[in-house]
């Protein structure tokens, strides 16, 4: 009976151990995992408050001044397609984006959210893209990166990053970036 209870015991033993070893290899993989897609030193976050709906334009592509042409590529297209030369906050600014004051701690949980991750990331929208938040990531208070959002169909776009970004945007990802940047408000 004693050695049963030896062999029960050394194998508990045993088994915490390895699960410790398991432990460790996890936290590296995380470390490994947070690599930034911005080497930025501040992060600031621009919202507005449209919809689809409420900011559909009459007329031919003809009729549209150059103003709405630049709103609709900001909301729903894929301006800028580059990091710009110029001044991308006023541009932002002109079309009613409002900054964010994010503290210390909201840019470093963007940050990590902005991050390289292995994950399986499948690309299917089912809606246009309403990229109401807009991250612009600085370094040295110059522009390095930005990073459109669509919170409803999680579509994103993001320039500037030298790391691959194609696998980003999972849901959790999304939601945990939302709540940090809107916690009081219930996602649509």
């Amino acid at each position: 009976m004693k050695k049963v209870i030896f062999i029960i015991t050394a194998i508990v033993l045993l088994s915490c151990n390895n699960s410790k070893k398991a432990d460790i290899n996890k936290e590296k993989v995380v470390k490994k995992e947070l690599r930034p897609f911005f080497d930025a030193d501040k992060i600031d976050h621009y919202f507005v408050n449209y919809t689809l709906d409420s900011i559909i334009i009459s007329g031919g592509e003809s009729k549209k001044s150059k103003k709405e042409k630049e709103f609709e590529g900001l909301f729903m297209g894929y301006f800028p397609d580059s990091v710009p030369k110029k001044n991308f906050e006023e541009t932002l600014l002109s079309h009613n984006y409002k900054k964010s004051n994010l503290t210390i701690k909201q840019q470093k949980e963007i940050e990590n959210v902005f991050s390289e991750k292995d994950s399986l990331q499948m690309s299917a929208y089912a809606c246009v893209p309403e990229y109401r938040d807009i991250f612009i990531f600085k370094k040295k208070q110059k522009t390095i990166g930005i990073a459109k959002i669509c919170f409803k169909c999680g579509r994103f776009q993001i320039i500037g990053s030298k790391i691959d970004t194609q696998y980003f945007g999972l849901f959790e990802e999304l939601d945990k970036l939302h709540n940090i940047v809107r916690p009081n408000e219930k996602k649509s």
